[in-house]
């Protein structure tokens, strides 16, 4: 009897069809999250490809319940739907809402993985989370570590996609040290090397602040497309040089994935770990 009871629940949930209007409803407000000006309705209906009328009736839906308002035939999100992204960020804060993430791309490559911001002076980078492997012979990093960005893989992920006045100013203003042989401690050469870090998406350093140790880094982007962090792989070098395209592979793929949690969107600057070469400075 039990068995025969689990073979009819598992036909059910074979032949389920989940509604359509619960994620029309969900595909109508992040359009509108993308949008801040609003949408015309005949926007809604290219972008969803749906007919007017289901459209409307549901925008109506969600401006009874003020989670649309509607001035001028121009469609914005409302109170009700403000309300909820704040309590979506509240109870999801960065890092822990791209740690997940993390977690997934140390399980993919099973070396220690690493993602950094910018330091509060804008000086260095700042190791806000990280997954270590199990490995005998690791990277061992720890949170709230400094280090530099100008030979770095996260630091250099994080520098060279800053503005272009931003990148002048700290050519200017920063001593460049030469830790080790492959230190890139000239500045003409620093410069050329973030312009390839900008048009392939992925910054790599080998033995450039470490001795033995490599890392390779990708730019993780907000939703107005300005870098909020770089996430990172971290081994030793010879092993890091040998799976190099692989974890170029993996990191990048890593960073899409965060940024676009954080609401960053591929159509507003260019999608520079997509398309590499693309994306202009600001």
């Amino acid at each position: 009897m039990v068995a025969r009871d689990r073979s009819a629940e598992s036909n059910d949930e074979a032949a389920f069809t989940p509604p359509r209007s619960p994620l029309r409803v969900m595909n109508i407000l992040e359009e509108l999250a993308k949008e801040p000006l609003g949408l015309l309705l005949v926007q809604f209906c290219e972008r969803l490809d749906l007919p007017k009328t289901s459209v409307l009736s549901l925008l109506r839906a969600l401006e009874d319940a003020s989670y649309v308002v509607k001035h001028n035939g121009v469609y914005q999100l409302g109170e009700a739907a403000l309300r909820l992204s704040s309590l979506i960020a509240v109870s999801f804060p960065f890092p822990h809402s791209v740690h997940d993430q993390l977690v997934g791309l140390m399980n993919r490559c099973n070396e220690t993985v690493m993602l950094a911001t910018l330091s509060e002076d804008k000086e260095a980078s700042v190791y806000v989370d990280k997954v270590e492997c199990q490995r005998v012979m690791r990277f061992s990093g720890f949170i709230g570590a400094r280090r530099p960005l100008y030979c770095t893989a996260a630091g250099k992920a994080l520098l060279a996609f800053q503005s272009r006045t931003f990148i002048e100013d700290y050519l200017k203003n920063t001593k460049l040290k030469a830790y080790l042989p492959s230190t890139v401690a000239n500045k003409s050469d620093l410069k050329h090397a973030l312009g390839n870090v900008r048009a392939q998406g992925v910054a790599v350093a080998i033995e450039e602040f470490s001795e033995g140790i490599g890392a390779i880094a990708a730019p993780v982007f907000d939703g107005v497309g300005a870098v909020r962090a770089s996430v990172s792989i971290a081994g030793p070098a010879d092993r890091v040089s040998s799976m190099r395209k692989d974890y170029i592979r993996e990191v990048c793929s890593t960073a899409r994935e965060m940024s676009l949690l954080l609401g960053w969107k591929s159509e507003l600057l260019g999608d520079p770990q997509a398309t590499p070469g693309l994306r202009e400075w600001r």
